[in-house]
């Protein structure tokens, strides 16, 4: 329930997967009859649009992470990590979630923007708190999905 109304998990599990999206309509490729395409006669050429390559990151509020302060810190090449920090999942890790390229100890991975190998030195009442937060912070439908590795 958002703001007093009931919220359809279904709409909301089919946007954020695309699922939602419906192709667009195909545009005729030649002019209206009696007009000249703009780039015939060197006319204007439309914008690039953005690629996929191009490099966006959301700019993270530390308000909307998580932390844990670990009880039994560990070392990385002489790196003291006394806290594993959890932010807020993107739409693209969804999308490669729901792709089944990102298992959910990856999204967990990337959520943590530490290695897997670090997530798995962790003693068990700090991995257990950290799991915790994950369950917290991630959409309901990637809980409820069968994963093998959850």
């Amino acid at each position: 329930m958002v703001n007093g109304e009931m919220v359809d998990k279904n709409a909301i599990e089919q946007f954020m997967t695309g699922a939602d999206e419906t192709p667009a309509p195909e545009l005729p490729i030649s002019p209206l009859v009696g007009e000249m395409s703009g780039r015939t006669e060197g006319g204007a050429v439309p914008p690039a649009s953005p690629t996929d390559a191009e490099t966006v990151e959301a700019e993270i509020d530390e308000a909307d992470c998580r932390v844990h302060r670990l009880r039994t810190p560990l070392r990385r090449s002489g790196e003291r990590i006394d806290r594993i920090r959890l932010c807020p999942v993107g739409l693209g890790d969804i999308d490669d979630w729901s792709a089944g390229t990102l298992s959910n100890r990856d999204l967990l991975v990337r959520m943590a923007g530490v290695s897997a190998a670090t997530l798995k030195a962790l003693r068990w009442d700090d991995a257990e708190a950290v799991m915790s937060l994950f369950q917290q912070m991630v959409p309901e439908f990637v809980l409820a999905a069968p994963k093998d590795d959850a």
